[in-house]
């Protein structure tokens, strides 16, 4: 049996990411650096969620419309890895060290936290 989905809460999740996102990109546009405005969303959606996990109860009902998003927005990736591939194309002869340097810069650091996580943990 299917469930009704609640609408309401999920059209109150993009309210609150819409308007959190326009209001840090208005105050870094202040600052003169507007592509900053997505990074300090983010923060300030993530301080405003320990905020709210630290002293209250986050509903259900968002956490059900989180969950829908996040689900659902899995094919706006789409885009960006075909402009990727396109990207590659056009590099030619320069692929190999643009791989190197992917692969350099993700596994190194990657091998470092593994050595610190086995450490501290």
């Amino acid at each position: 049996m299917k469930t009704k989905f609640d609408w309401s809460a999920l059209l109150l999740t993009i309210l609150l990411i819409v308007v959190v996102r326009e209001f840090s990109v208005w105050l870094m546009s202040l600052f003169g650096h507007p592509e900053l405005g997505n990074l300090i969303g983010l923060g300030l959606l993530l301080i405003g969620l320990i905020l709210v996990r630290r002293f209250g109860v986050i509903p259900l009902r968002m956490i059900d419309a989180n969950a829908y998003l996040m689900r659902e927005s899995a094919l706006a990736f789409l885009p960006v890895a075909g402009g990727s591939i396109l990207m590659l194309i056009v590099m030619g002869k320069e692929i190999p060290l643009f791989l190197f340097v992917m692969v350099f810069s993700t596994l190194v650091p990657l091998w470092v936290y593994a050595k610190l996580a086995k450490r501290w943990l």
